[in-house]
């Protein structure tokens, strides 16, 4: 281990289990409510302590503030993740975290610009706190640290427009029920201007209303005491008039109201073909399904008569069969539905919409590989959620522009839901002409069902609105609004707030179109948005470092030293470009030694040699490669791909690559059981690329045969001498007959369901098995595991690509890329993974980009270094794929520097320090503290955090076996990533001809010196 990283145990320490504590609702995945996750050795010593909430009503806006107090009775330093979703329209507008035992309020930052400030200065070991909007309507904190025996607060805000329950009364609904115990939990509830008192629907009847000045306020709280119900109370809708609240800012008269539409609709015609897409991917398992069953089943009751046909998507989208309903009987569908297994990603792009009247798409809106759009139709199609976690804008847009609805079922009843699918909706056509009027909310086109809220400005303190709805272009129903801020005007809400709140969730339904405007807004009045996120600092210096505006508290000393130090005291932006020329004229000037090595005498064998199985990689007849990989440990993938082009500069002469041979590291707790390996279960040819590849069981040897190769291969089982305990469902699988495979795999992932590497070694078993379609489908599972988790779509880029799914595999790399703009590493990925997919041109810019792309100083330990690896990336695409534009590049970047042997090892974790070692012929190692040979080998930057990469070059390999190996140290037991993934290049080249071979490897239980690959020159 490196001298200069800290101990074993200490970096154990650090990398810290996490588990899932999930509040609110126990223990189920997927939570259909918010979600903390505990990272430690200790995870059961953190838990929250306090919630005490405020909701304060008026009108048909609900106020709702959570204090959270979060308690640490361990001895260790602990670190905890927030993931919450909200309603539909409802964004986070406050957010405060204890800094030095006092409350300081966050500020709206660029989403991109808040990562990069908070991972550079969580480095120091003092950690800001971000609130950050991911996929859907979700959002995410994080706390840190958690002293021992410490508390930590966090409060968060939020408004919310009150929906209907019925044409008398508004709904507000606040979930309590949580897993354990808390040390006091509170609840108030303040109803302002009310003329009837609220009433309490849920059984909760420890709580009830009484009359209060103005108001109508109910209480509860309890000590020790564990909340197991929700909390809903209705609020009456007086004589279903009008409501209108303005306020005065600056002279222009903000307001927000609401009126009623009821009673004007059109039947629509009973489908004589009903297409019902079921969403069936890994993220809809937790949906409530009940809840969605009894919608169908009353508009089956409604239509009586139809034929449906039903569709899966997840990551493949196929129909299944057709059903005759009749007289309102669907018996036969609801059993289907009620059975349906629930696996892998999604993939909208998946989509296709048949001939039928309309459809019915149940689903979350989250298409985790693919963008998210649909496939043209003129048919309406009605999306249908019951989930929390979705994306409701998305969905709401997608319906509108095919003529059907969003049907919300979290917020609507079964008969408001019914409602919106078998009748025409009014759609609101805007007001009538007032150019007093400016910034109306919502647009025109926007479909109205029972309640309307709206909101603009008024250039007038008095004014009066029209509002106007109809079922097509003509208006068939009016309501004239009264604006009157003498009487209307409120300090109890923020009501510009609110309008920008419904502008924002306008321009939401084309966020790509409106991305600008919105990120504009959200910072303007403290919204978090796709693009926007709340940040706290800890001291003046951080946000002036930063420039980034603080909260009101500071805001004198801020502008008083910005004024003074202008900007000399703002972090320092670089980028990779500032250091290509240096670490190019390194790089030439070894090239150009053109170092050689007179081998040494070659030592006996070994008696105790493994069988090994050989394979000849397609053009050189001579080269035999090897695969070895124990049952158990974490499973091989490999791909050969070849260059058959050839350099303009001479090659090194006669050296000769007679193997390649790969041993998957192994990885197995201390109470390591050994036993034999499985036997082969089936053999299997099938074409990948233009290399016939036969497959066997995990654990067993991979051969593949050049198609125009004449020499015969000689195929060896390989010995397994060790089983990792941790997969036993391996053994499992190897073992039942394959009809019942993946029907066992189900079982087996009951115990599994939130474990990465179960399904990076489920989709393995099957890939080996030769059944690729399933291989994918479980591999694809990954992509639902997290929000926009970038760690495991490393891995999934990783997998995709060496699979030949490049599709995908460049989706998956780009998504990256979005959520890590910053990261140099993260761009050569998806650069390398464009490559792959015949994208050149576009690939060889996203390698300069790499170069350009823009961090703070404080991470240069993460990312400075990788212009090593760059360079050769551009070197080498530029001699194999003639016509690109180069224009970007010095043209003496374009001088080529063909090597023997290039070897580069990536990782998917930030938080791990992972090193390369290559052991030569001779027995020299190399690697970050030994980085020139005898034999003149040149080795990269040492990284030690971040992901790499570290790379390995030798212009003229010597004869005998080069060792490629690993020191990794680890965690003790899997986190929500899985354990570290590697791939691990390797470019071997021979008379101007350059084959490459990728391999990925999961590392799993702390390891020394793993041997991934050994190549046989």
């Amino acid at each position: 281990m490196k001298s200069k990283m800290f101990k074993a145990e200490d970096f154990q320490i650090h990398l810290k289990l996490i588990f899932y504590v999930l509040l609110f609702f126990g223990t189920k995945t997927f939570a259909q409510s918010p979600e903390l996750t505990v990272k430690g050795d200790e995870t059961e010593k953190v838990r929250m302590s306090q919630l005490i909430v405020n909701v304060k009503v008026v009108g048909n806006i609900a106020y709702t503030t959570a204090e959270m107090h979060f308690f640490n009775s361990g001895t260790r330093q602990m670190e905890a993740e927030l993931i919450f979703p909200l309603p539909e329209n409802v964004s986070v507008s406050r957010y405060a975290i204890d800094i030095n035992g006092k409350m300081r309020e966050a500020v709206p930052v660029n989403k991109n610009k808040g990562k990069q400030v908070f991972e550079a200065i969580e480095h120091r070991r003092v950690d800001p706190g971000l609130l950050e909007k991911v996929d859907g309507n979700n959002f995410r904190t994080r706390i840190y640290p958690l002293m021992p025996n410490g508390e930590r607060i966090v409060i968060i805000g939020y408004e919310e427009e009150l929906s209907a329950s019925d044409k008398n009364n508004l709904a507000y609904q606040l979930v309590s029920r949580y897993p354990k115990k808390l040390d006091k939990f509170s609840v108030k509830i303040s109803v302002i201007g009310a003329a009837t008192s609220p009433k309490i629907t849920e059984k909760s009847s420890r709580i009830s209303f009484s009359k209060w000045n103005q108001s109508f306020e109910a209480s509860f709280e309890k000590e020790n005491y564990q909340p197991e119900e929700k909390i809903v109370f209705e609020v009456p809708i007086q004589n279903n008039a009008p409501g209108v609240l303005t306020q005065d800012v600056g002279g222009q008269y903000y307001f927000y109201g609401n009126a009623f539409t009821e009673g004007i609709t059109k039947a629509r015609k009973i489908p004589s073909s009903i297409g019902l897409i079921w969403d069936n991917s890994l993220s809809c398992q937790t949906r409530d399904l009940k809840k969605e069953l009894d919608f169908l089943d009353s508009y089956f009751q409604k239509i009586q008569n139809t034929k449906v046909t039903l569709y899966f998507l997840n990551y493949t989208f196929e129909k299944q069969r057709e059903f005759i309903i009749s007289n309102g009987n669907w018996s036969e569908l609801k059993t289907v539905l009620e059975n349906t297994k629930y696996d892998g990603g999604t993939r909208y792009s998946q989509l296709s919409f048949a001939n039928h009247d309309q459809y019915l798409f149940s689903t979350d809106g989250l298409s985790s590989l693919s963008e998210n759009s649909f496939p043209k139709t003129k048919k309406p199609v009605f999306t249908i959620s019951s989930s929390v976690s979705a994306d409701f804008a998305f969905l709401n847009y997608s319906a509108s522009e095919t003529g059907g609805n969003f049907i919300n079922l979290n917020q609507l009843s079964t008969e408001n839901a019914l409602d919106k699918l078998v009748t025409t909706n009014l759609k609101f056509l805007g007001i009538k002409e007032n150019l007093l009027i400016t910034d109306f909310f919502p647009m025109e086109g926007t479909a109205v069902s029972g309640s309307f809220s709206f909101s603009g400005i008024s250039l007038n303190p008095k004014n009066e609105i029209t509002l106007l709805f109809g079922n097509g272009d003509d208006a068939v129903l009016e309501r004239k609004i009264t604006l009157d801020n003498a009487v209307q005007n409120t300090n109890q809400v923020n009501i510009e707030k609110l309008w920008a709140q419904k502008k924002i969730a306008n321009l939401e339904l084309q966020y790509d179109k409106n991305a600008q405007e919105i990120e504009t807004l959200g910072k303007k009045y403290g919204i978090i948005t796709k693009n926007t996120s709340l940040i706290v600092l800890e001291n003046i210096r951080d946000y002036i470092m930063y420039d980034i505006i603080p909260p009101a508290e500071l805001r004198a000393e801020f502008d008083k030293i910005k004024k003074q130090e202008h900007d000399t005291s703002l972090a320092k932006q670089k980028n990779n470009w500032e250091n290509i020329d240096s670490y190019f004229t390194e790089l030439n000037s070894w090239w150009k030694k053109d170092l050689k090595y007179v081998a040494p005498k070659v030592l006996p064998r070994s008696k105790n040699k493994k069988r090994e199985a050989y394979e000849t990689i397609k053009g050189d007849p001579d080269a035999v490669m090897t695969v070895e990989e124990p049952v158990g440990s974490g499973p091989v993938m490999e791909i050969v791909e070849e260059d058959n082009n050839v350099y303009n500069t001479a090659s090194p002469p006669a050296a000769r690559v007679d193997q390649v041979k790969f041993v998957s590291p192994v990885v197995a707790k201390t109470e390591e059981v050994t036993e034999d390996a499985p036997k082969i279960v089936e053999l299997k040819d099938k074409k990948v690329g233009s290399e016939v590849i036969r497959s066997e069981v995990s654990g067993l040897v991979v051969t593949q045969i050049a198609e125009n190769n004449t020499n015969s291969v000689s195929v060896v089982n390989v010995d397994t001498k060790t089983w990792n305990p941790d997969r036993l469902y391996l053994k499992a699988l190897a073992s039942a007959p394959k009809e019942k495979q993946y029907d066992l795999y189900f079982e087996l992932r009951k115990a599994q369901e939130r474990n990465p590497s179960f399904y990076f070694d489920v989709a393995h078993f099957f890939y080996n098995q030769g059944d690729v379609k399933k291989a994918l489908q479980v591999i694809s599972n990954i992509a639902d595991l997290g929000l926009e988790n970038h760690q495991l779509y490393k891995t999934l880029t990783y997998t995709l690509r060496q699979w030949k799914d490049y599709e995908d595999a460049v989706f998956t790399a780009k998504q990256v890329v979005k959520w890590r703009t910053h990261e140099p590493q993260s761009l050569r990925d998806y650069a390398l993974t464009l490559e792959v997919a015949a994208k050149y041109q576009v690939a060889f810019d996203e390698l300069i980009k790499a170069l350009e792309v823009n961090y703070y100083g404080e991470m240069s330990g993460q990312y400075e270094g990788i212009e090593d690896i760059i360079l050769m990336d551009l070197n080498r695409m530029i001699a194999e794929h003639t016509g690109l534009k180069t224009g970007k590049l010095d043209k003496k970047y374009l001088d080529k520097m063909p090597v023997d042997i290039r070897i580069i090892m990536n990782w998917n974790q930030m938080d791990v320090d992972l090193d390369l070692h290559v052991i030569e012929p001779n027995g020299e190692e190399c690697y970050y503290s030994h980085t020139t040979t005898e034999a003149g080998a040149r080795f990269s930057k040492d990284f030690t955090q971040g992901y790499g990469p570290e790379q390995y070059l030798i212009r003229n390999a010597i004869k005998g076996k080069y060792q490629i190996k690993t020191n990794y140290f680890g965690e003790t037991q899997l986190t929500e990533n899985g354990p570290a993934t590697i791939m691990v290049e390797i470019y071997t080249t021979k008379a101007g001809k350059t084959t490459k071979v990728l391999k990925t490897i999961q590392l799993g239980k702390v390891k020394e010196n793993d041997v991934l690959a050994e190549i046989i020159w």
